[in-house]
C-alpha cells in the first residue's frame, strides 16, 4: 500500500514518513506540545529582517522576525552547542562627542588656551559619526530547555542576571542547552557551578568550559555537597535544579544550606511521576512537592506548568529563607 505523503503548510506530515526540518519554538505561549502548533521550520526564521529587543528578564532578548523567539547574546560567537540557530544583527548607534568648549569664556584665559579649545571643538564636530556593531544571538529552543520553557510560559523571576553566580544541579540535562544559555545570560562577570554525577556528561561540560570560561564543572553527586564544598568558595545568588528522583526536594535543600545566600533564589524542575502514589492526582503530587520544599526553608513564590512543552513537568521558584526569618514575619 502506498503511503500518503500529504503536505501540511508546505511540509510533509510527520505521520507520512517524511522528514521535517529542525524545529524552533515560535509564537510565544501558543504551543501545544512537540510537533504541533507553535513549531515552525527554521528556514522561515530569516525570511524577514530580524530585530532584537530586550526581554523583561535581564540578559534575555526577543528576536522579532516572522515570529518571535527567545535568545541570548552568544558568549562564544560562531559556536553552536545543541544545533541552535545563530543570528547576527547589525546595530547602528550614533556617537556624539561632547564639546569641550565653554560658552562663558573667562577673559583671563590665555590666547593659547582658547586656540586649543577651538581646535578641540573642530575635531569633535568631525568625529561625530555612526558606529556599526554586529551582535550574534543564539535562538533559545524552548523545547530543549525546561528553563526556556518556563520563561516562555510566563515565569516572573528567575533570580539570575548578568554577573550572577548560579549553582546548576544536573548540569548535563536538556542536551546542555540550559547551561549554555545561562552561560550567555550571566556573561563573563558571572559564574555557573555545574554539578553533574555522570562522568560522560562531565567530560562534555569540561570541553564546553574550555570555551565558556564562566562554566565551572563539578563532577560529583549533588546528593553529597560536602564532597565539593571546597569547589564553591562564595555563596551563590541562585540554584537551578533539574534532577531525576523522588528526593529532589531534599537535594536542593541541602545544597541551599551549603551554598545559597540568605534570601537567594531557587528554581526547581518537578515531575509528577516522581511521586509513586496512585491515589493522588497530578496537581496533588505537585502540591506535595511544594509542601516539602517549604518544610526545607524554600519559600515557593511561583508555580509554572510546562504542559505545553513537557507533559507531567512543572517549574517552581522562590526564595531560600532560614527558619529564623519566618519567626520575624
Amino acid at each position: 500500500m502506498k503511503k500518503n505523503n500529504k503536505k501540511i503548510n508546505g511540509r510533509r506530515d510527520e505521520n507520512s514518513g517524511g522528514r521535517r526540518g529542525r524545529r524552533i519554538r515560535g509564537n510565544r505561549g501558543n504551543g501545544r506540545g512537540r510537533g504541533k502548533e507553535g513549531i515552525i521550520d527554521s528556514k522561515n526564521l530569516l525570511k524577514s529582517k530580524p530585530e532584537a529587543q530586550p526581554h523583561r528578564l535581564e540578559g534575555i532578548y526577543i528576536i522579532k522576525s516572522n515570529k518571535e523567539y527567545l535568545a541570548t547574546k552568544n558568549l562564544c560567537p560562531g559556536e553552536l552547542v545543541y544545533g541552535e540557530e545563530l543570528i547576527t544583527i547589525e546595530e547602528i548607534k550614533e556617537i556624539e562627542l561632547q564639546n569641550n568648549n565653554d560658552n562663558n569664556d573667562n577673559s583671563s584665559e590665555s590666547s593659547e588656551s582658547r586656540d586649543i579649545q577651538v581646535i578641540n571643538k573642530s575635531l569633535n564636530i568631525q568625529n561625530n559619526h555612526n558606529i556599526e556593531n554586529k551582535i550574534e544571538y543564539r535562538v533559545w529552543n524552548t523545547f530543549y530547555s525546561k528553563l526556556g520553557a518556563a520563561i516562555e510560559s510566563g515565569i516572573i523571576n528567575i533570580y539570575m542576571k548578568p554577573g550572577s553566580k548560579v549553582l546548576y544541579l544536573g548540569a548535563g540535562n536538556d542536551s546542555y542547552s540550559t547551561i549554555s544559555h545561562i552561560s550567555d545570560l550571566v556573561g563573563k562577570e558571572g559564574a555557573i557551578y555545574g554539578v553533574e554525577k555522570s562522568e560522560i556528561k562531565g567530560l562534555v561540560l569540561k570541553n564546553m568550559a574550555k570555551k565558556r570560561e564562566n562554566i565551572k564543572p563539578i563532577i560529583y553527586d549533588a546528593r553529597k555537597p560536602f564532597n565539593y564544598k571546597n569547589s564553591i568558595t562564595n555563596l551563590v545568588d541562585c540554584i537551578f535544579a533539574d534532577i531525576s528522583g523522588q528526593d529532589i526536594t531534599n537535594i536542593i535543600s541541602i545544597n541551599a544550606e551549603f551554598f545559597l545566600k540568605n534570601k537567594g533564589g531557587f528554581i526547581c524542575v518537578i515531575n509528577a511521576s516522581h511521586n509513586d502514589s496512585k491515589n493522588l492526582s497530578q496537581k496533588e503530587k505537585f502540591d506535595e512537592q511544594i509542601r516539602l520544599l517549604r518544610e526545607y526553608n524554600l519559600y515557593v513564590k511561583e508555580f509554572v506548568s510546562l504542559v505545553n512543552f513537557e507533559s507531567g513537568y512543572a517549574v517552581v521558584s522562590g526564595l531560600f529563607k532560614p527558619y529564623r526569618d519566618y519567626l520575624d514575619e
